[in-house]
């Protein structure tokens, strides 16, 4: 039996804006082809280009995110992106909690979780990051660091059901330590992570659709090996995704 795969392509800071229209633009035929019934496929191109690569894809059943959202709903926050903004542009989706912001702009859970209220207030998926650090896997705390960062996510939704019951939460697991390295945890360790995030998620006292999806140097050679992972029913890939014949690879192995 096929999984119902969901991809999402990050483009992060890759391509400059006339490098992502002509991306989007060049291989609009070829993006369309790739989806079906068994996949769903996110672009998350920069703030920048959000609104015309929405507007290429308006009319197919290709989906848009953005990359990062604001705590604040308006204000004097120089720099930032409201989740209103994404709300009147017809965003669907917005990653959250990526290891890069958490690192580069110090974002904490709280921060973090403070995103995901935003965004379901608007009607928007977030696209939750989690993961640990290296030194935190040899440690052997990898779930502690996962609890830490799920917690204040699960006393929001357990408050928020009504917000959420038309809402698709993805939870993508990024170990840090594998993102750009090319290496990938071995099948047990992941598929003791996916079942304890699937455990959690389904042991919710208010049920809600939810997707598990990995991240971290996914590419055509290990895609079909992820993909066979009990519980991975997706995946957040960053640069590769950005090679459109790579990408190409990655989903129909994916699917």
């Amino acid at each position: 039996m096929k999984k119902n795969f969901t991809i999402i392509s990050n483009w992060k800071m890759y391509l400059d804006t006339i490098e992502e229209l002509k991306f989007a633009t060049i291989n609009y035929d070829n993006f369309i082809k790739l989806t079906n019934s068994e996949n769903k496929i996110i672009l998350c191109p920069s703030f920048l280009s959000l609104n015309s690569i929405n507007q290429i894809f308006k009319s197919t059943d290709i989906f848009i995110g953005a990359q990062n959202c604001s705590t604040h709903l308006n204000g004097n926050f120089t720099g930032q992106i409201s989740v209103e903004s994404f709300n009147k542009l017809g965003i669907k989706y917005s990653i959250i909690g990526h290891s890069e912001t958490r690192r580069e702009f110090k974002e904490s859970n709280i921060d973090i979780a403070n995103k995901f209220s935003r965004l379901i207030d608007f009607g928007i998926s977030p696209i939750l990051c989690i993961g640990e650090e290296l030194e935190e896997k040899k440690a052997g705390k990898t779930l502690d660091v996962l609890t830490k960062q799920l917690d204040p996510i699960f006393k929001i939704m357990e408050n928020s059901y009504n917000k959420l019951n038309h809402l698709e939460l993805l939870i993508a697991y990024e170990p840090v330590w594998s993102i750009g390295s090319g290496i990938i945890p071995d099948q047990d360790y992941l598929e003791n992570i996916f079942s304890w995030l699937h455990k959690n998620f389904s042991g919710l006292r208010n049920k809600i659709v939810f997707t598990l999806l990995y991240g971290g140097s996914v590419n055509a050679e290990n895609a079909k090996f992820l993909k066979n992972i009990k519980n991975i029913n997706g995946f957040l890939i960053g640069k590769s995704s950005l090679d459109f014949q790579e990408f190409e690879k990655i989903v129909k192995y994916g699917i």
